[in-house]
């Protein structure tokens, strides 16, 4: 994203490290700057110029505008002002769907806002995404919202951990503000496994790759393609699919575990001098995010199905089948501590 394929090139963040200035003052030199070397489009989005060609520049202009040394950290315990009003558009989110903490997904729902600040929006929506269908696909992947209203809404630590991640992107990228565009770098880290709404678009065609790329050409000023009308459909994935005719039962808390995706592998604890069968789909069941064994209406646990091979068993869409698995002699099913 921030080196080009060709060595004897600089992108505009390289340029800005060589000049020690921002990534912007680079793209206002360019333009306004008679004797600025000419750019070119660099494969990783954005443009390049030749690094010779940079070198000479700089020395025959010492002082190409203000030293930069990096954004400004915010204080500590806060946010940048940037982040803190797109953690409370993703707090809105979270408490419109009576969701009780803020995670990635709403994160990107949030970057769709119009009163979003930076460029996530428009790279987002650059692709063809909207919040609406976006929205209604994370409302069905867990179920209608909950009923009751949360009274408070807490910041997720994967939330926590990407907002911060923010500042070293906007770092790599040589920029003086740390905002939304920013952060949605920072959940390409963990795009096809981050959340719902990264593994949805990934789905869909919209790689972390992709979206790199279009952070950088749309800050830097390159004309884009007319955004899609509408999003392909998505490849066959192998992506658990919860079958509506899985009769799962609510949890301690009377909660849907279907309204509790998204779920994490369990291991059964079993004694020592009683081993499983190989294959690690054989020793596992589901944990709902209230920590609590994803169970059928019968008291079966629930992970993928799998043959007697150990290969996960998939329906007619592709997907890996899940459906009550047996606990192994000895084994044992439990519950993590509520947070």
């Amino acid at each position: 994203m921030t080196a080009t394929t060709d060595p004897r090139l600089v992108t505009a963040a390289e340029a800005a490290r060589l000049l020690g200035v921002t990534r912007q003052r680079v793209l206002e030199l360019a333009d306004s700057a008679v004797d600025f070397p000419a750019s070119q489009p660099a494969a990783t989005g954005g443009w390049a110029w030749p690094r010779v060609a940079l070198q000479a520049w700089a020395a025959a202009n010492p002082d190409p505008g203000p030293v930069f040394a990096g954004p400004e950290p915010p204080p500590l315990f806060d946010r940048a002002p940037q982040l803190e009003q797109l953690r409370d558009l993703a707090a809105d989110q979270a408490f419109a769907l009576n969701h009780d903490s803020i995670g990635l997904d709403h994160l990107l729902l949030a970057m769709l806002q119009p009163r979003c600040p930076g460029a996530a929006g428009a790279v987002l929506q650059s692709f063809g995404v909207h919040a609406d269908r976006l929205r209604r696909a994370l409302i069905d992947s867990r179920g209608d919202p909950y009923g009751t209203k949360p009274t408070s809404v807490r910041t997720s630590e994967a939330s926590q951990r990407t907002l911060e991640r923010a500042l070293v992107e906007a770092v790599v990228l040589a920029d003086a503000e740390v905002t939304s565009e920013h952060v949605l770098l920072a959940l390409t880290r963990r795009w096809e496994r981050g959340c719902f709404a990264t593994g949805w678009l990934n789905d869909r065609g919209i790689s972390a790759d992709a979206v790199r790329q279009r952070v950088v050409e749309i800050t830097e000023r390159v004309v884009l393609p007319e955004a899609p009308t509408a999003l392909p459909e998505p490849p066959l994935s192998d992506r658990p699919s919860v079958a509506a005719e899985l009769e799962l039962a609510p949890n301690p808390l009377g909660h849907d575990p279907r309204r509790r995706l998204p779920w994490r592998s369990m291991a059964f604890d079993v004694p020592e001098d009683r081993p499983l069968r190989a294959g690690s789909l054989r020793r596992q069941y589901y944990l709902d995010r209230d920590g609590y064994p994803v169970l059928t209406t019968d008291g079966q646990p629930v992970h993928v199905v799998v043959d007697d091979d150990g290969v996960p068993v998939l329906d007619e869409h592709g997907h890996r089948m899940l459906g009550p698995v047996e606990i192994p002699p000895g084994g044992e099913v439990t519950a993590l501590d509520p947070a």
